[in-house]
Order: C-alpha cells, then sequence, then structure tokens
C-alpha cells in the first residue's frame, strides 16, 4: 500500500470510527441521566445532543470527556476527508 492509498483509508476510517466513538459516549451518558431524577433530561439530551454533556458533568465526567473528543476529532476528520 502506497502513501497515498494510505491517506485515502485514513480519510474514510477516521471520520467513522470518530462518529461510533461519539454515539457510544453519547448512548453512555443518556443512560446515565435516564437512570437519575430528574429523568426528563435523558429525553431532551437524546433530542439535543450537547446537553448530555452539560447535565452528565456531574457523575459521569468521564464520558463527558470522550464525548467531547469524539466529537471534535469528528468534525476535523470529516472537513478533512471533505476538502482533501
Amino acid at each position: 500500500m502506497n502513501g497515498s492509498a494510505l491517506v485515502d483509508v485514513l480519510l474514510v476510517l477516521a471520520p467513522s470510527l470518530s462518529l461510533a466513538l461519539l454515539v457510544t459516549a453519547h448512548a453512555a451518558l443518556v443512560a446515565s441521566l435516564a437512570g437519575r431524577s430528574p429523568r426528563w433530561r435523558a429525553a431532551v439530551a437524546l433530542v439535543v445532543p450537547p446537553l448530555a454533556v452539560v447535565w452528565g458533568r456531574e457523575n459521569r465526567r468521564r464520558w463527558c470527556i470522550v464525548w467531547l473528543v469524539a466529537a471534535a476529532l469528528y468534525v476535523v476528520t470529516f472537513a478533512l476527508a471533505t476538502f482533501l
């Protein structure tokens, strides 16, 4: 595999994997919110994803960090894949 093919593979895999990580972190945060009161926060966070990070900071700090890193990584890798 030459350098160009490797870059192509990375431009396809990186956005996909970062989106998968983002969805996993979001699901973990929403499940955590559903397990404690007020439970309506889980339903709202499902529709407005950044609220999962805001409300999840209290007890799921690591998942919030994973969510933020995955979101940033997705934006960067998607932009690279789009414009290269």
